[in-house]
């Protein structure tokens, strides 16, 4: 099966209202740090990408939902299933 933005699960499935509050107010304010996020590595592996974008900016909580809930790999395994790196990412 293949991963794409299509099937990927939106924020809304998988934080709840109040995560995603939190989330937003830390993008979204000039005081939050910048955290880029590698297009590449976020279509081949969402929950890394968005797992270590979390993570940087200060929400580890949500970090571990990410690393998770979305797919591992666009093969679509589960992090959970193979996690081998805690995802200290660069």
């Amino acid at each position: 099966m293949t991963v794409n933005a299509a099937t990927t699960p939106p924020l809304g499935e998988i934080l709840t209202a109040d995560e995603v509050a939190r989330f937003v107010a830390r993008v979204a304010y000039p005081t939050s740090p910048v955290v880029l996020v590698d297009e590449e590595l976020a279509r081949t592996t969402p929950a890394r990408a968005y797992g270590d974008w979390r993570g940087a900016l200060g929400l580890p909580d949500l970090a571990e939902k990410a690393r998770t809930l979305l797919p591992e790999t666009t093969a679509g395994r589960a992090a959970a299933d193979t996690d081998t790196d805690s995802g200290s990412g660069a």
